[in-house]
């Protein structure tokens, strides 16, 4: 469901679905579960990897401060949604589906809600946790440049489905589902459309902003010459079928690629 890593890649957290934890202080060479077993929906760390905070879809928030080897549960039952965390892991922000945004000063021991009740997505936030970005589905984005402490409207409605920050929160990307890239040079204040149009679903920078990956739900499927997409949740059962003359495509042994007839 999420990952997240220290600033030097060699402390990773990782979250599943209804699972424990997973946490690597060796790049991931080798994982160990910790935690408890929940619908695990975000994590964050800060840059050195020992404070780490992970969200549980109607569950609470778990902070740890010795790189996830034991977890604390703070807050309330909530549908929390996604995480961020300042470099030294002492300003948080979550976001709750159809409830409001949350900040923490502290690391995550107390917590304070802000803006309005709203079908929140995203968030994300700068290397100092003054400058953040959140984003709704159906809604519009929100940026605040006192660490959460108000917010202000942005863009248009959209369905904004991850954000991504540089570290000092001038350079801002967002993946928007069946939508477009959206960039930002100017901390979030205007936005301009980039990529084709599909169903974009995370986000991530380098720290300057400069190298971006984004990620899509939908992979086109190519049938004879003809390109088409299929829509389909995760083990979905698709079925095809080939109308035309029969074809046999011999498989190379190994190469673990079925054939098509």
């Amino acid at each position: 469901m999420a990952v997240a890593s220290s600033a030097d890649g060699t402390k990773l957290l990782a979250a599943r679905w209804n699972a424990q934890l997973y946490v690597s202080e060796d790049a991931g060479g080798t994982w160990t579960t910790r935690g408890p077993s929940l619908f695990w929906t975000a994590v964050a760390s800060s840059a050195d990897g020992t404070k780490l905070v992970a969200a549980a879809s109607n569950g609470q928030i778990y902070t740890s401060t010795d790189s996830g080897q034991t977890w604390i549960p703070r807050d309330s039952n909530r549908a929390w949604r996604a995480v961020a965390s300042s470099a030294d892991g002492s300003k948080l922000v979550a976001v709750v589906q159809d409830g409001r945004i949350y900040t923490s000063t502290d690391s995550g021991q107390t917590w304070t809600p802000r803006e309005s009740n709203r079908n929140w997505r995203a968030v994300a936030s700068s290397a100092d946790g003054t400058k953040l970005v959140a984003g709704t589905i159906g809604g519009q984005l929100y940026t605040s440049t006192d660490s959460g402490v108000t917010w202000t409207p942005r863009e248009s409605n959209r369905s904004w489905y991850s954000f991504a920050s540089s570290a000092d929160d001038t350079k801002l990307a967002a993946a928007v589902y069946e939508g477009t890239l959206f960039l930002s040079t100017d901390s979030g204040v205007t936005w301009k459309p980039h990529g084709a149009t599909r169903s974009w679903y995370s986000v991530a920078t380098s720290a300057d902003g400069n190298k971006l990956i984004a990620s899509a739900y939908v992979t086109n499927l190519q049938v004879s010459g003809r390109t088409g997409s299929i829509v389909a949740r995760p083990s979905s059962l698709v079925e095809l079928t080939y109308t035309g003359k029969p074809i046999l495509r011999q498989q190379r042994a190994g190469d673990g690629r079925g054939a098509v007839s």
